[in-house]
């Protein structure tokens, strides 16, 4: 009881638990898995009423009765035909059941991904997020209808198999069943080592996805800084790695089938071999029966070899799902009063900051005591060093971060909400590097507002001082980008994601370093033409004097604190 009990707060409860987790995530398609386990049981039993088929019509065969041998040819025939049917069926329909549930749970992961506390998933790499949420939600995908259905198909086949056997000649059915055992004592010493292999799989092949993501999205710079034999060599090192466990890995597996394939094999040459041995002695009369034992022993071996292989399935699958969960568990974004938030929408907002302070995880605080009160359609601007906490404070009012105390709040003096999730829409942000996505600039742009139309879309680009080069291009905003934005300039890039941010049409605007790219003339334009549009709050952070003369406040972030500048000094 004692060692039932260590193995149950072991591995076989974790895969348990993560067995549970991949059915509860797919319960959808329950009665699509029960239909699917139908069709395979259908087709097993087909497959076993064909080989007793067979027995008889061999035997009348021999008998040369003519009659009898068409009427059970007949059934042989119609039965084989029905059952390569239902196979082709349940081929087609694993196929279509297998995709659906794949983008179901990729949506929901993605969803997941989306909504997971923003400082949370930083833990963890893009390219390791694309290996998890493209290879393992595939892997937990095909295991919805590759493990447990055929788990209990192939185990009734087996079972069916053996009971036939087992009413023919029960000596044979029990060197069948010896079988069982034997492949179980020699499966148990590599599971663990599988399942720690598998994880290790995983981690590697993470790796080596984050290290292509980041080395592709930063081509121009490996080039630029002449990296690109070091890169090399470090795509050879993550390389052998990769090689060295994935061969591991496939040594313990090979090892492992090999073992098993022999026992199944050993076991149906018995089978076959007890079978020659009664019929050379007399105790088989009949040839057709001899046939029929030839075919049970091939279906107790194909059920036991898919059974076995079942294991680094099983293996694999969980695998994949405790990856998944690892996700999952992460703490999400709180839940805020959106119906608060869109009754304030439409009014004069201000901003209020007080006595806030904040830490990223296992660091020293970034900011301590903050106090800011920011008006309706003020221009506000944050000076300071760089790593002084100016993008941590615009991470904090997107809610993105939560402060450690103190509050942040928006109001429009009749009523006020906190800064949350909920409180995104509020706000146009442009970040220092100017996210531009693949598409043309009519896409990047309307990414905010889907309904602009083609005017809305050139109004917000000329606030931007972006129309003239944007009509110089081939098909003016229909002209397609490369991704990040690679064909254009920093500096064009950057008044895209300012046009961007004008056409999202939110009461604040926060602009982060966003014209560092742009020559004086055009930044001082940039900045009225913000300044000018109606019922607009902009918060600047900057650290190019100019833009200070176009702002009604000065903020300065020193020593972890916000101070107002003085203009008199």
């Amino acid at each position: 009881m004692r060692y039932l009990r260590k193995l149950n707060r072991g591995m076989l409860h974790d895969v348990w638990c993560e067995t549970r987790w991949i059915y509860h995530h797919t319960r959808a398609y329950k009665k699509a898995i029960l239909l699917f386990i139908l069709i395979g049981l259908l087709t097993t039993a087909l497959s076993l009423v064909s080989a007793v088929l067979s027995e008889k019509l061999v035997n009348y065969i021999i008998a040369k009765k003519g009659w009898y041998v068409l009427q059970y040819g007949i059934f042989v025939v119609l039965f084989s035909l029905f059952s390569i049917v239902f196979g082709a069926i349940s081929g087609r329909y694993s196929a279509k059941i297998n995709l659906r549930v794949s983008n179901e749970l990729r949506a929901e992961v993605f969803g997941v991904f989306m909504n997971t506390d923003w400082q949370a998933l930083q833990q963890y790499h893009s390219g390791d997020l694309l290996n998890r949420i493209n290879t393992d939600v595939n892997n937990i995908a095909g295991s919805v209808l590759g493990w447990v259905p055929t788990l209990i198909v192939k185990t009734a086949q087996f079972v069916a198999s053996l009971v036939v056997i087992t009413i023919y000649d029960p000596t044979m059915a029990l060197f069948a069943l010896l079988s069982a055992p034997v492949s179980l004592l020699i499966a148990k010493p590599f599971v663990r080592k599988m399942r720690t292999l598998s994880r290790d799989m995983r981690t590697v092949s993470g790796e080596m996805m984050s290290f292509n993501e980041e080395a592709f999205q930063n081509s121009q710079s490996i080039k630029a800084f002449n990296l690109v034999d070091s890169f090399r060599s470090k795509l050879d090192q993550v390389q052998q790695i990769y090689y060295d466990t994935a061969m591991e890995h496939n040594r313990v597996s090979v090892i492992n089938g090999a073992l098993l394939s022999t026992i199944g094999r050993i076991a149906s040459y018995l089978c076959v071999g007890w079978g020659a041995f009664r019929l050379w002695g007399g105790a088989i009369e009949e040839f057709g029966t001899m046939v029929l034992f030839i075919q049970l022993a091939g279906y107790l071996s194909s059920a036991l070899s898919a059974l076995f292989k079942l294991v680094p399935t099983a293996i694999d699958c969980t695998v994949s799902a405790q990856r998944i969960m690892s996700i999952f568990e992460l703490p999400r974004e709180p839940e805020a009063d959106a119906a608060a938030v869109d009754a304030i929408r439409n009014s004069d907002l201000a901003l209020c900051v007080e006595n806030m302070s904040f830490s990223y995880q296992d660091r020293a605080s970034t900011l301590e005591a903050v106090n800011l009160e920011v008006a309706p359609r003020e221009v506000v601007a944050i000076v300071g060093a760089s790593g002084c906490g100016k993008t941590t404070l615009f991470r904090l009012l997107l809610g993105l971060l939560r402060p450690d105390s103190g509050s942040m709040t928006l109001t429009n003096g009749e009523a006020s909400v906190p800064i949350s999730p909920a409180t995104r829409n509020l706000f146009a942000y442009v970040p220092q590097d100017n996210v531009i996505f693949s598409g043309t600039v009519a896409d990047t742009l309307r990414l905010v507002r889907p309904e602009a139309s083609d005017d809305e879309i050139y109004a917000a680009l000329r606030v931007a001082c972006a129309e003239n080069f944007v009509r110089e291009l081939p098909d003016g905003i229909n002209s397609r980008m490369s991704e990040r934005g690679g064909s254009l300039s920093i500096g064009q890039n950057q008044r895209l994601a300012i046009a961007r941010a004008v056409l999202a049409d939110a009461p604040i605007l926060l602009l982060d370093e966003v014209t560092s790219a742009l020559d004086l003339e055009t930044e001082e334009q940039v900045l009225q033409n913000i300044a000018a549009l109606p019922n607009k709050t902009c918060i600047i952070s900057t650290h190019r004097p100019s833009v200070l003369k176009l702002c009604d406040h000065i903020y300065r972030i020193q020593d972890k604190h916000l101070w107002e500048v003085n203009r008199s000094n």
